[in-house]
């Protein structure tokens, strides 16, 4: 390709749009752009204009702070300025995780994509992959008033080229997880500065390598580029990719489990209404201990008081009383249901994962700074306390169903009694092993003793349901009542040994299903602990770059005037950093993988002394710095504009090759804290370009994104309200592969019809 065409321009589009925006980001695999609004919306859309989904602000006052496409995958990261992390899916329209961060996001990106071919010579398994041959895929959830998700919209985390996403806040903080998913580590660049408290952090970069991590900020008066070791990520980076696979997958069975009881609750709830609406009401208006004692002389003698037969005979009904109980029967279904199909199969699933990672915890060659034994036995055994769990929770649903039955049968038994009507046949007349269970049933209306969160003890009236107390987050107040004569609880009571055995899993009688829940997941979290802080400890700073010194600059200028990229660029086996180091000037920093050298370039954008006289007029000597982006690992995209005076702001568009000034690059030995600012001179850009290289553009623009792989060029102007799109490398064939007058008249017709429109 010439020179010619990789620096050619098409406009393919321009649109005025209702909002701000504030972010964007072209995707590497499709034609898709996202961008984030003064609204906190983010929004994608295809080249072509056409909206593919908006994701709604997270409310009033958060903003968009960053996004970053995976690359070659369809998930967006997102960044707000409330500390929230969000992954979402563009093709599927929807959200995959949520992660909570203490501090303002400042940016957040995906890393390059890791080559998991080159880190697997020292560490292989075969049984990596094995959970998709002997686990089958969850079933779809369906609760009552929850939309059903099918097995292949339950997406999961390690789905997509492996990287690591990098999480930076502005006070400093970076954070590393692996697939999105595992925590491989966290930083404070903060207590590697020498002035703390006039301290900034433009960027944050982790290398070619995945072992190390740039950091540009602002130290006091200087510009720097710090650099950071870990030698656990470089020596563990194979066995951490296999962690992370099984750490996603517990995620994602995490949140089913989440999601599967949210389904039970609702379900459940509707079951507590039924009663609520005819039971409870008139329990609430007898005196206390009287509801046992009238329903059970009904059930003994037949006699029943004026107020309990005016209740069944004229507000319950016998058909009120059918009503019921189907409702009843049918939500009593849906939970069953919900319980034994996907709450059994997502701890399963669980157990199967937690199981997987304490075998790997043994191998501790490898896995050593990754993993606990201990810490993995303990999460195995809460995650068979909550399967027991489960078990006990379908125990007493099938106990409430035939409970529900027995004494819904007997009532519409009695009103049928009480209106003198004949008892049909089909109705079962009640054994006297029925009457004497029917009875205690009745006795035990009133047991139920609640504590409120206040400290203040109340009574349940009508106590006929005993799934609830599963779901609330208390001690149960019915516990179950095992049979003393089972030979397993006659050994376990008669061994100590065996009670305290870690390899049985306990069953703990008094906890809810929530509070056995909330004890999973946290000892889940305890496994996950480990990675993050042995990496996080690994950290090592072996040097500092003073890249330049602020002046006179104010706070805000600081902020505004640092635009920063970064590239791994694979070919060269480099780390390519670049940064603006004043309003006219950029520093690119060219460092090798073994972290031995640094190339170092430094561009300047006003006339040199080579500069031809066509070019040495007052807009070329007045230009500035408005954005830059690597375009590719060759090419550096500049967005300039010019101050000159008595002129209105004229916007540029410069694609620079970085070949024109490789023989301008000073070599350093690293790792080594030096100096930079009298030792790298400058590279005058205007005695490097021809008279076409620098584009001028319509208006002032003030943000851009580019994309080398799809090879556009988005430029927002008119107060970030205007949104241009430029397809990049026109072949020479075509007539307008120039930025002229002309080509500049028609952007301004074609901008004023799409805001008329």
């Amino acid at each position: 390709m010439n020179m010619a065409q990789a620096n050619s321009m098409k406009q393919m589009g321009s649109r005025m749009l209702g909002c701000a925006v504030e972010r964007m980001q072209w995707s590497n695999k499709m034609d898709l752009i996202a961008y984030g609004t003064d609204r906190g919306e983010v929004i994608i859309q295809r080249l072509n204009w056409q909206k593919i989904v908006t994701f709604p602000s997270l409310g009033e006052d958060i903003a968009v702070r960053s996004l970053s496409w995976q690359l070659d995958e369809t998930v967006l990261a997102v960044g707000y300025s409330n500390g929230r992390v969000a992954l979402l899916d563009a093709e599927r329209e929807d959200q995959i995780s949520v992660l909570n961060f203490e501090d303002e996001i400042k940016r957040v990106y995906f890393s390059k994509s890791i080559k998991t071919s080159d880190y697997r010579s020292t560490y292989r398994n075969r049984t990596e992959h094995t959970f998709d041959f002997f686990l089958p895929p969850l079933p779809p959830l369906s609760g009552i008033g929850s939309a059903t998700k099918s097995p292949d919209e339950q997406r999961s985390f390690a789905k997509g080229s492996p990287c690591f996403l990098v999480v930076i806040t502005v006070t400093g903080k970076v954070h590393l997880l692996l697939l999105g998913a595992l925590r491989a580590g966290q930083i404070d660049i903060k207590q590697h500065v020498a002035h703390p408290n006039d301290f900034i952090v433009h960027d944050v970069r982790l290398n070619g390598n995945f072992n190390a991590v740039y950091a540009l900020v602002t130290d006091g008066s200087n510009l720097k580029v710090l650099h950071f070791h870990n030698s656990v990520l470089q020596e563990y980076i194979s066995p951490m990719l296999h962690l992370a696979v099984h750490c996603a997958n517990v995620l994602e069975t995490k949140n089913y489990i989440n999601e599967t009881i949210q389904c039970i609750m609702e379900a459940w709830e509707t079951v507590l209404l039924e009663m609520d609406n005819k039971l409870t009401k008139y329990a609430n208006q007898q005196p206390e201990g009287s509801l046992s004692a009238d329903f059970l002389e009904l059930l003994v003698f037949g006699y029943a008081t004026h107020e309990i037969e005016d209740f069944l005979r004229d507000d319950l009904t016998e058909k009120g009383v059918k009503k019921l109980a189907n409702s009843i029967d049918l939500s009593y279904s849906t939970v069953e249901s919900l319980v034994t199909k996907q709450l059994q199969s997502s701890g399963v699933n669980m157990f199967f994962f937690l199981n997987s990672l304490k075998g790997l915890s043994r191998v501790t060659y490898f896995f050593e700074p990754l993993l606990s034994c201990e810490v993995t036995q303990e999460a195995l055994r809460a995650c068979g306390a909550f399967l027991m769990k489960v078990l006990e929770v379908q125990q007493v649903i099938d106990q409430c169903v035939s409970d529900m039955k027995l004494f819904f049968s007997w009532l519409c038994i009695v009103i049928l009694r009480l209106l003198q009507h004949d008892i049909p046949e089909e109705m079962t007349q009640l054994t006297p092993e029925d009457t004497i269970y029917l009875a205690e049933y009745l006795n035990s209306f009133e047991d139920s003793v609640v504590e409120n969160d206040d400290g203040t003890v109340t009574k349940r009236k009508f106590n006929l349901e005993k799934v609830g107390q599963y779901m609330e987050n208390r001690n149960l107040q019915q516990i179950v009542k095992s049979d003393p004569h089972h030979l397993w609880h006659r050994l376990l009571d008669e061994n100590e040994c065996l009670r305290n055995c870690t390899l049985l899993f306990p069953h703990e009688k008094e906890t809810s299903l929530i509070q056995q829940r909330d004890k999973l997941l946290a000892a889940v979290d305890e496994v996950f602990k480990r990675p993050d802080e042995s990496i996080s400890a690994s950290f090592v700073q072996d040097a500092e770059i003073i890249c330049a010194s602020w002046l006179a600059e104010s706070e805000g200028d600081k902020h505004a005037l640092v635009h920063s990229s970064f590239v791994a660029n694979e070919d060269a086996n480099t780390d390519m950093l670049v940064t603006t180091i004043n309003h006219h000037e950029v520093l690119l920093l060219e460092f090798n993988k073994e972290f031995s050298l640094l190339r170092c370039m430094r561009l300047d954008l006003q006339p040199g002394p080579f500069t031809s006289e066509a070019l040495r007029d007052d807009v070329y000597s007045k230009l500035q710095l408005v954005d830059l982006e690597f375009y590719n690992e060759g090419t550096l995209s500049l967005l300039i504009h010019s101050i000159a005076q008595n002129e209105s702001k004229q916007s540029y568009f410069l694609q620079f090759a970085l070949d024109a000034a490789k023989g301008k690059q000073t070599q350093h030995l690293m790792p080594n804290n030096i100096s930079l600012l009298d030792m790298v001179y400058p590279c005058h850009v205007p005695d490097l370009m021809e008279g076409n290289n620098l584009k001028p553009l319509e208006g002032e623009s003030t943000h851009m994104t580019v994309s080398g792989s799809r090879k556009v060029v988005t430029i927002l102007s008119e107060q970030c309200r205007k949104m241009t799109i430029f397809e990049m490398e026109i072949e020479d064939d075509e007539d307008d592969t120039e930025m002229s007058q002309n080509s500049l008249l028609e952007i301004s017709k074609e901008s004023a019809t799409s805001s008329n429109e």
